[in-house]
């Protein structure tokens, strides 16, 4: 038996015996067995219209097959027009590079590939980031493309290449994320998708949830070189729902070291900072949720430290009709220690040294309307930014609208 089996045997047999739910305690040999579905087999969801065409990229499914549980085409297609107007001018996602753009409308995401659940324990999941326009050719870069080990829900190990996931808010699927846009401060922590190995585990002692990564820092079309340092993550959470009258209440402790903040790769440029640190907060009663969020990172190379803290409730007004609103506060000791938002507000007509300052302010408010949950979703709303305290301020106004499908 290899180490890595032992390793997770001993966190499953322990998850279980301190109480956790273990998934897959069911023997698919005990199990009765399901007939194959899928468009390979000729058979597509039954139900509502929506049903049926999102079935159709489920190519086979059968979890009583001992070597392939299940195998799909996913992707997430997200375009949204914007437009703005500031103290310095206007701005609008028809400004935005051609190449990321269907006319006038910004295409925000455009990613497709394969996943699979083989052996009971093993899955694979990649997305490719393709051209809009399909030029000058289909095939952009890796997304993510990863392997993961999962036997249960107390230990699951994964290689391959994915998107940092530092802060709860990065933690969520750009799938469900609610507003248009995550918050700037995250923006400016970003690590963005990188080749590296992770562990994770939840459910533990009925509700411990932590990760550990390691991860080469630098940002390639495709994997690493291994030439720009490390990115060190561990995390812990705990899920204390069962202590609550919460539907969920879920508090996360993040931690992020940089070996070589500002490292230049072929795609980007790694955060200028070397120790960042998120403490995060989830609650969901009902038709309510919030989330708040702490940010902190220790600038490096110059960089001044950046700290906020960022707030999203939520409402459902309907089953399908959902009010959104964010407040970001975010601040700096240096002058210009925080910067506009690239997308957008980035974009208006002035130096970059204009961009930047040392006091943030955003509020946003906007509706999601769910046509089919975030598989297929519309979304419009409204933010205001204002950055002042260098060498100049910025005051603006932007209107969103937007599409968001994914299967």
């Amino acid at each position: 038996m290899t180490a890595p089996s032992i390793t997770a045997a001993l966190l499953c047999l322990g998850a279980g015996f301190l109480g956790s739910s273990i998934a897959g305690t069911t023997s698919p040999a005990t199990a009765a067995t399901p007939a194959a579905t899928g468009i390979l087999t000729g058979h597509l969801a039954e139900g509502s219209l929506y049903d049926q065409v999102w079935s159709t990229p489920l190519l086979y499914k059968n979890p009583a097959n001992p070597v392939l549980q299940e195998l799909a085409v996913q992707g997430i297609i997200q375009a949204q027009y914007a437009y703005g107007s500031s103290n310095h001018g206007t701005y609008s996602s028809g400004t935005m590079p051609a190449k990321d753009t269907w006319d006038d409308a910004d295409v925000r995401r455009f990613y497709f590939g394969i996943k699979a659940r083989m052996f009971q324990s093993w899955k694979f999941h990649s997305l490719l980031y393709l051209n809009p326009d399909f030029s000058p050719q289909l095939y952009r870069r890796i997304m993510e493309a990863y392997l993961t080990y999962a036997p249960c829900d107390a230990f699951n190990l994964t290689v391959g290449k994915a998107e940092l996931k530092f802060t709860r808010e990065q933690e969520v699927s750009s799938r469900e994320i609610l507003p248009f846009e995550r918050s700037q401060l995250l923006n400016m922590f970003y690590g963005g998708e990188l080749t590296g190995v992770w562990i994770s585990g939840k459910g533990i002692a009925g509700g411990w949830l932590y990760e550990l990564g390691v991860y080469g820092n630098d940002r390639q079309d495709e994997w690493t070189t291994l030439d720009g340092g490390a990115m060190i993550l561990p995390k812990i959470g705990y899920n204390y729902t069962k202590l609550t009258t919460f539907d969920l209440a879920q508090a996360e402790l993040h931690y992020l070291h940089n070996t070589k903040p500002g490292y230049k790769g072929a795609i980007g440029t790694s955060p200028s900072y070397s120790d960042c640190i998120a403490i995060s907060n989830d609650l969901t009663k009902g038709r309510f949720s919030l989330a708040t969020e702490f940010f902190w990172g220790d600038g490096a190379n110059g960089v001044a430290n950046a700290y906020g803290i960022t707030a999203m409730p939520a409402w459902f007004i309907t089953d399908k009709l959902q009010l959104v609103t964010t407040v970001q506060l975010a601040g700096s000791p240096g002058a210009n220690g925080i910067c506009l938002p690239l997308r957008y507000e980035g974009q208006v007509d002035v130096p970059a040294s204009d961009k930047t300052g040392d006091t943030y302010f955003a509020g946003y408010a906007g509706l999601n309307y769910y046509l089919y949950g975030h598989k297929l979703k519309v979304m419009s709303g409204v933010k205001y930014t204002n950055l002042s305290g260098g060498d100049t301020t910025f005051a603006g106004w932007t209107w969103l609208l937007g599409c968001r499908a994914s299967f």
